[in-house]
């Protein structure tokens, strides 16, 4: 799997591969991977399937020293049904 990982991220064949540096490898795909997340975290900052959200902190339900982040969304809406009553 490590060899198919590689050679999807960066292009290398299986021979390049091994005949790399295994911490070389593993800092490029560590980048590859933080580029994307980046990438992909600018898209929905604050917005995903749903619609608009925050994030908020609340007490978690077993332990209510801790405290769980969730999204509280603006419109709720889009959880319900789009079947309309007339």
């Amino acid at each position: 799997m490590f060899l198919i990982n590689v050679k999807e991220a960066l292009g290398y064949t299986h021979e390049d591969t091994l005949n790399s540096s295994y911490s070389l490898i593993q800092t490029l795909l560590t980048e590859y991977a933080y580029m994307w997340n980046e990438r992909n975290s600018k898209d929905s900052d604050n917005e995903d399937d749903h619609g608009e959200f925050e994030w908020v902190e609340l007490p978690d339900w077993d332990d209510p020293s801790k405290m769980n982040r969730v999204k509280m969304y603006k419109d709720v809406g889009s959880f319900f049904g789009s079947e309309k009553s007339l």
